[in-house]
């Protein structure tokens, strides 16, 4: 995988992390270079006064002749330096170029010549004479050779008495650097740790609300756009932050199409159900008049008993109610219907009865209504028998349905609730669809469309339905103004 390929996630922390080491490098080679710089200037100015008092101290030792006093003069610099001091030794020639002195007797005995001499020692005394000087013969990155200053003996006069030569040691000064080196490699190293991991974490700060940009950005088409839209901040006004308002904005977009298309397949699924219904009307109207008229017929000028007039009220409501179903498939119509009476809650549940039975179920019925309430009676009755009929198919074998009715605060509340499963929460969103379809055991579907004709006639009568699963119990609350109804 390329650097091309690797995420974002990673590219910002490794490029904050390599400008770090970049600059920490450039830091630290420029106080490396610095620190050479100065360890090389302060010996240079040391040993240039070393080698100055020492030739003005050693001035009348060799006038003189005296040996023990110019070993005295040269053996005080060596006695009085610290353990870490470079300086190894001190040596005096005459002007035979033979040694007059040296605190290193062992190596340099008296009257010795010259070539006992360190190289860089016998290369500085072959120079002519001249006034003190510093020479680095090999002084590398670390003084890997000894470093020696050399200097005349001059008499008043100007003549040359001899030579001072003094020795460091390059490996007590390559020591000292090192040591140096490594105290501040020791303070360097934590703070370029911390830098580093400030660097991840300010990287993976910086590039969070990328990461989240990308991720909604796989999620379109797999979540709802208000979903994914709440994954991404649009604050600010950073490049990024332009780029969520942005997206936020498509998102928007992308629902409002969602919600189009969604209206427009309804629309097409009306338009489906209104050429049916169109087709049935026709068909079921006129032996349905008929049936209505011979029902009148009959209770008009037969001689029916209680029984008979009261089983014949029932069959012409239900006809009424078959009518009122034909109805309200054309959404456009509208039917004169009386008010809703304390007799047509009975019909209601006379007719659910039966079914009930049948599954050996109970049904819990709590109607507070004792007197007209000023809706459609057939509207009314065809939306809670539908529920109740819905409930019925819900409940299994000795199930409960529960059916509540009464008037509060103007309105007409209905509630149908059962204990029989649960609807999926994928299926609540297109509940009130027409021909949404269901999947049964066994592979069974089937596209009801009750659920559809309720959610018509309530939106008819200006109400509102919904339907919730509450701790395993299934309720349809309906809601219908009285006043705005009519």
């Amino acid at each position: 995988m390329g650097v091309r390929d690797l995420s974002y996630r990673y590219r910002i922390p490794l490029a904050l992390t390599a400008v770090i080491l970049a600059t920490e490098f450039v830091v630290t080679l420029t106080l490396l270079s610095q620190g050479l710089a100065d360890a090389r200037h302060d010996l240079r100015a040391g040993a240039t006064n070393l080698v100055a008092v020492l030739s003005r101290s050693l001035r009348d030792p060799l006038l003189r002749d005296d040996v023990w006093q110019a070993f005295e003069v040269i053996r005080t610099p060596i006695e009085a330096r610290e353990a870490d001091n470079a300086l190894d030794s001190i040596t005096v020639t005459d002007n035979a170029a033979r040694v007059f002195v040296s605190t290193d007797t062992k190596t340099f005995p008296m009257m010795a010549s010259v070539e006992a001499l360190s190289p860089p020692a016998k290369a500085l005394l072959a120079e002519p004479s001249g006034k003190a000087g510093v020479h680095y013969t090999g002084a590398g990155w670390l003084f890997v050779d000894d470093v020696v200053a050399s200097g005349n003996v001059l008499a008043d006069d100007g003549s040359n008495l001899g030579r001072v030569v003094v020795v460091y040691d390059a490996e007590k000064i390559s020591s000292r650097l090192r040591k140096t080196l490594l105290q501040l490699f020791a303070v360097t190293l934590p703070g370029l740790v911390v830098l580093i991991a400030i660097g991840w974490i300010w990287g993976k700060r910086i590039v969070a609300p990328l990461s989240r940009l990308s991720y909604a950005l796989q999620r379109v088409g797999k979540d709802s756009p208000e979903h994914i839209a709440s994954m991404v901040d649009k604050a600010g006004h950073a490049e990024i932050a332009l780029l969520n308002a942005r997206f936020k904005d498509m998102l928007t977009g992308l629902a409002e199409k969602e919600r189009l298309e969604k209206e427009i397949l309804t629309s097409e699924r009306l338009a489906a159900v209104g050429r049916v219904a169109a087709g049935i009307a026709h068909e079921i109207n006129n032996p349905l008049g008929g049936m209505l008229n011979a029902v009148d017929t009959l209770a008009t000028h037969g001689s029916p008993d209680a029984f008979t007039n009261k089983t014949l009220g029932l069959l012409e409501r239900g006809l009424n109610q078959i009518r009122t179903t034909v109805g309200a498939l054309l959404v456009e119509a509208r039917l004169d219907s009386p008010a809703m009476s304390p007799s047509d809650w009975e019909d209601l549940r006379t007719l659910a009865a039966p079914q009930i039975d049948a599954r050996r179920g109970e049904l819990f019925w709590q109607v507070r209504i004792t007197e007209p309430v000023p809706l459609p009676s057939h509207y009314v009755r065809q939306l809670s028998l539908n529920l109740l009929l819905n409930a019925v198919k819900a409940i299994g074998e000795h199930g409960r349905i529960w059916f509540r009715a009464d008037v509060q605060e103007g309105s007409l509340r209905i509630r149908v609730a059962n204990d029989g499963e649960p609807i999926p929460p994928e299926r609540m969103e297109h509940l009130f669809e027409p021909y949404s379809m269901v999947q049964h055991e066994g592979g069974r579907r089937s596209y009801p469309i009750g659920l559809w004709v309720c959610y018509q006639v309530t939106t008819t009568l200006n109400g509102s339905i919904r339907a919730v699963n509450d701790g395993g119990v299934t309720c349809f609350d309906v809601t219908i103004p009285i006043d705005g109804a009519a």
